[in-house]
């Protein structure tokens, strides 16, 4: 118990020092603070410390008036920045909490469970995201912040952890639309950090279409309240009558919108204008990873139907959002793009409710959670050190740094390719879905989008590699990647790494399966390394010899109009049928 609370208490801690240390001894605090909540989440995990934790009244009465604060102000930045949606979900938000806080409650079970699901989040939040808050130490310092702004940064990321530690372990509804509102703040305060138009724009958009998972999570918490005098989700999930569908599947609803899942993928797209460590560890990383792990928490309530109309939609997702970032040039776009797929593959996954499922769809956020924040790391150097962002730009890069080839390529190589863990948590859903077949011939279909979008997703990162890769015989200056963002994407490789040991503990791997594709990897790496590219200055024929520039051009699958709005109609149609049959 002490760990856990240890784990919520330290990160807030933290960021009050950080926020008023003098920077010299900030990064000695920060690495000092974050080696604390890894070592506490580690603990936690290899002891397997199951408990239960009740809050005392007092608790309870500051998280409800916190809650207030925090929904007014949202009301008055909707007012202030003249946005009627942000204004309009504050208020019906406001609305329904006050009911609420007028309702008589029985505080029958208890606020905090710390289970399996939850011990395996700790190791994500705090692990992943303590590297990103290490390396965001050297991204910050470049930007033309105030000193306090950029202590403030680094604060809020530690809170973030604080909150998304307390939200994984929220076994009561309250606590848990707190945290999720908590998250919200959050990423609207960071996405707008640098206070431009098109920041600000942004961060309201991601404001309001989270609302919307906040009113959801509220409608489900004022139903829990008047139909069965409960606030917990465990004992929401045990009742097991028609009705508490509705409140499940609003909780579904509140987990898509916090995904980013078609229709609301703008939000988190347009979150890719805040700084890089925000990408890294709210929008792709952790936060995110609430969708997957409260449809997890949820998934044991939900009916054949629930849990089939769930599962389709996370295939849809993850099919045409793979199919959507062929599309794109910017670099964190594509990442963005690809993070939203396959958070809908977890979700798909996460609602088919057996327990290799569970042990599939934890492998999948585990491993997509460290690939992601590599990249998008990568992503932060590319954008300070060489000031590109754009995939059409990155000509020729292996020439100026081939650690930072490394890294990328190892990024995207740990998501495609054998015998990295996202590759087998998808070989492993394919295999969910083919069994699933013989008990509903309805499965096909969301087989048939993991397939496509598996083929999407794969194409996309042999796209980029291939950009990558070019070389050319003329000699460019070489630049050495910065200290800390080297240690720190050494840091991920070594958990990928060690991701490849776990991997052989995995019942359907053996030695070989695992042990030839990493000596391919080798064999071909090397190879690459040590290969000169002898032939590759450009010559025409009737040019009296002069070299041309070369430039290895991109691929771009244009998806006109038409298409977007078939995908977000079908979207919205899918989720349509998920609450209505929900409720028949």
């Amino acid at each position: 118990m002490t760990n856990v609370l240890f784990l919520i208490l330290i990160p807030l801690i933290f960021a009050f020092i950080s926020l008023l240390i003098n920077q010299k001894l900030q990064k000695y605090f920060v690495i000092f603070g974050v080696l604390l909540v890894v070592l506490a989440s580690i603990d936690i995990y290899y002891h397997q410390l199951l408990f239960s934790f009740v809050f005392n009244e007092y608790i309870h009465s500051i998280i409800k008036i916190l809650d207030v604060i925090l929904l007014f102000f949202f009301l008055y930045r909707g007012f202030i920045e003249k946005n009627k949606l942000v204004s309009i979900f504050a208020s019906i938000q406001i609305v329904i909490f006050s009911i609420i806080l007028l309702l008589p409650t029985t505080n029958n079970s208890y606020d905090l469970i710390i289970d399996n699901i939850a011990m395996t989040m700790f190791l994500v939040i705090n692990i992943v995201g303590g590297i990103i808050i290490i390396y965001s130490l050297e991204y910050i310092k470049t930007e033309n912040f105030s000193n306090f702004k950029k202590n403030s940064f680094i604060s809020l990321l530690f809170l973030f952890l604080g909150v998304m530690n307390l939200l994984v372990s929220a076994n009561s509804l309250e606590i848990f639309f707190f945290c999720f509102e908590l998250t919200t703040l959050f990423s609207y305060l960071l996405i707008r950090y640098r206070l431009d138009n098109t920041a600000k724009e942004n961060a309201l958009r991601a404001l309001w279409m989270n609302q919307i998972g906040g009113v959801a999570i509220l409608v489900s918490l004022l139903m829990a309240i008047l139909l069965y005098d409960t606030i917990f989700i465990d004992k929401i999930l045990n009742i097991g009558d028609d009705l508490f569908l509705l409140i499940v599947a609003l909780l579904a609803l509140a987990a898509f919108v916090k995904g980013a899942s078609n229709p609301f993928q703008s939000w988190l797209l347009g979150a890719m204008v805040a700084p890089t460590p925000v990408s890294a560890i709210l929008h792709s990383a952790t936060m995110v990873k609430i969708a997957p792990y409260l449809i997890l928490k949820i998934a044991p309530a939900f009916s054949p139907f629930l849990s089939l109309s769930i599962t389709l939609f996370g295939a849809f997702v993850f099919m045409v959002a793979s199919l959507m970032a062929l599309n794109k040039d910017f670099f964190k776009e594509i990442l963005g793009l690809s993070t939203i797929a396959l958070l809908g593959l977890m979700i798909s996954v996460a609602a088919i409710q057996s327990h290799k499922a569970v042990e599939v769809c934890l492998m999948l956020i585990v491993f997509h959670a460290i690939s992601k924040a590599l990249l998008f790391m990568q992503a932060g150097i590319l954008e300070k050190q060489f000031h590109l962002k754009n995939l059409s730009d990155i000509n020729h890069l292996i020439s100026h740094s081939k650690l930072l080839v490394f890294f990328i390529l190892v990024g995207f190589a740990s998501l495609t390719l054998p015998p990295f863990g996202a590759f087998f948590g998808k070989f492993f859903s394919i295999e969910l879905f083919i069994s699933l077949i013989n008990e509903n011939v309805l499965y096909i279909f969301p087989l048939v989008c993991i397939l496509f979008g598996t083929v999407f997703l794969t194409i996309l990162y042999f796209k980029v590699a291939t950009k990558l890769l070019t070389k050319l015989n003329d000699t460019y200056e070489t630049t050495k990647i910065l200290p800390l963002y080297k240690y720190t994407s050494f840091a991920l490789v070594f958990l990928l790494i060690c991701g490849l040991i776990l991997n052989f503990d995995f019942e359907s791997l053996g030695i070989f399966e695992v042990s030839l594709p990493i000596a391919l990897i080798l064999f071909f790496g090397l190879f690459w390394y040590f290969s000169r590219f002898i032939k590759a200055n450009i010559i025409k024929e009737y040019n009296c010899g002069e070299k041309d520039e070369f430039e290895n051009s991109a691929f771009y699958i244009e998806l006109k109009p038409i298409i977007l709005d078939a995908i977000k109609y079908i979207s919205i149609g899918l989720l349509v049928i998920m609450i209505v049959g929900s409720m028949i």
